[in-house]
């Protein structure tokens, strides 16, 4: 069990995403029938599980606990994990927000997370490359979900037709 729950904290954007992926399938499931928002559920819980609660997990942790969020980067600590702590925040109360908010209010959430997640892949691969950093939360599933997880997002997000307009 301890492994279990040191896993969930290792890789938290993996965990909420999955979890938000399987909570959604769940309840699009339930709504089968009806004739518009199958995806809804699946874009509610990417909004308040992947965005939000990933978010103010990361938020806090760089805020609280900039060494050991540093040190799973393979970092130093650095003054700037405060502003990265803030955006991370920023995000997740945003995401827990736009859970229950409108489309045009997601599709900005949408856009901020997926330029600060795919910038923060170039970083990764940055750090891969020139000072070989291959430490979990560089080039692990964090470095991965940055990449995918504004994909799944943005698909989503693209086919949730939860009010009925495009």
């Amino acid at each position: 069990m301890d492994d279990a729950i040191a896993w969930v904290f290792e890789n938290m954007t993996l965990a909420t995403l999955l979890l938000a992926l399987t909570l959604g399938a769940i309840g699009a499931r339930r709504k089968k029938n009806a004739s518009a928002g199958g995806w809804e559920p699946t874009v509610f819980w990417l909004m308040l599980l992947f965005v939000g609660v990933s978010g103010l997990y990361t938020g806090i942790l760089h805020l609280a606990w900039p060494a050991q969020a540093a040190a799973s980067i393979g970092w130093a600590t650095s003054p700037f994990q405060w502003e990265v702590g803030m955006a991370d925040l920023t995000l997740g109360i945003l995401g827990c927000m736009g859970a229950f908010a409108s489309r045009p209010f997601r599709w900005a959430i949408v856009v901020a997370l997926s330029l600060f997640f795919w910038g923060d892949a170039i970083g990764h691969v940055r750090q891969m490359e020139l000072t070989d950093d291959l430490a979990p939360g560089n080039a692990g599933s964090w470095f991965w979900i940055d990449i995918i997880g504004p994909v799944v997002l943005l698909i989503a997000h693209g086919l949730n037709r939860k009010d009925g307009s495009a």
